[in-house]
């Protein structure tokens, strides 16, 4: 009888025993439901993060490409105002130097003239103290 108490006892601690063994493992297929859940919720959210840099550096990329495009219209604007400043200052300079040239070309036909008007005076005049 004793053996068989003892048998009895035995069998209640491994019954006992896979029970709390089988609880405690309950919770841990419960925390590993949870870690999976959780798991799989942070890799949706780094997939959609992902997604959202993808599109921002698309973004961000397509921005640039049109400030360079702008930037490139607004120096090829900047060069022609340029020529164009620097053809109209060749334009006025040579105008200007024309119009000297011209100008100083009559002042010495002038001259020439009265210098030529005041030769003939002074031969009058000692034409006329001579006489």
């Amino acid at each position: 009888m004793k053996d068989r108490a003892y048998g009895i006892l035995m069998v209640a601690i491994a019954v006992l025993f896979c029970a709390g063994c089988q609880q405690s493992a309950a919770p841990n297929d419960k925390q590993a439901r949870l870690f999976a859940a959780q798991n799989q919720e942070l890799q949706q959210q780094l997939a959609a993060r992902q997604t959202e840099i993808r599109t921002l550096q698309q973004k961000h990329a397509q921005e640039l490409r049109l400030r360079d495009q702008e930037l490139a219209r607004c120096r090829a604007r900047l060069d022609a105002l340029q020529q164009d400043l620097e053809k109209g200052i060749d334009e006025r300079v040579r105008g200007v130097t024309t119009a000297l040239i011209e100008e100083s070309a009559k002042l010495r036909q002038e001259v020439e003239q009265l210098k030529a008007q005041l030769e003939r005076i002074k031969a009058a005049s000692a034409k006329e103290g001579s006489s």
